[in-house]
């Protein structure tokens, strides 16, 4: 496919639905979603590390990370993506991506970190970057062997480090249901 959506799982099935028909609802059908569950709790530090590991497994021209709290926003996203690919064959894409708190919309990354390579933690989130496989597989020991709260930082700024042709895609692709906190349904 050309687009794999990695989806971290931990008992929310009704998110997860959602998740999912936000992705069914594709205007092109070239992707795979490839589900992450976690069965018992393990934590968010433990989900980066067991998705670093699932790095050699991944199948997608470009790797996506949306979480089973998360929604695609845009039906046209794969479109636009293919699109960008055709015409400028980026190694990494951004997106922006609305991550809710307390009620409050909060779009990341915001105005004043847009199409900046240098960014800070709670800058971005996990969702607001499309990876080219081969990079995302150089890069996911970054998940395993750092696994924290904030690995999607770490990996995304290592990336950005191997200084890759970067495509700045001003659009939101996705949005929180529920800022979940690790909590299930």
């Amino acid at each position: 496919p050309f687009l794999e959506v990695l989806t971290r799982c931990y008992k929310r099935p009704v998110m997860l639905t959602c998740n999912r028909r936000s992705l069914t609802g594709q205007t092109s059908s070239d992707w795979a979603q490839t589900l992450l569950v976690d069965e018992v709790g393990q934590g968010i530090a433990e989900s980066y590390r067991r998705m670093g590991k699932y790095a050699p497994n991944l199948i997608g021209r470009y790797v996506w990370i949306l979480d089973d709290d998360d929604e695609c926003a845009r039906f046209t996203l794969l479109a636009e993506l293919k699109r960008i690919w055709e015409e400028h064959d980026p190694d990494v894409i951004m997106v922006r991506m609305e991550h809710g708190v307390n009620g409050q919309s909060n779009i990341l990354p915001d105005a004043s970190h847009w199409q900046r390579t240098d960014l800070q933690r709670g800058d971005l989130g996990v969702s607001a970057f499309i990876v080219r496989r081969e990079l995302w597989q150089k890069h996911a020991p970054v998940m395993v062997d750092q696994a924290a709260y904030a690995a999607d930082f770490d990996f995304i700024s290592a990336i950005l480090a191997d200084n890759p042709s970067v495509y700045w895609h001003d659009v939101v692709a996705s949005r929180v249901q529920r800022v979940s906190l690790g909590i299930p349904e």
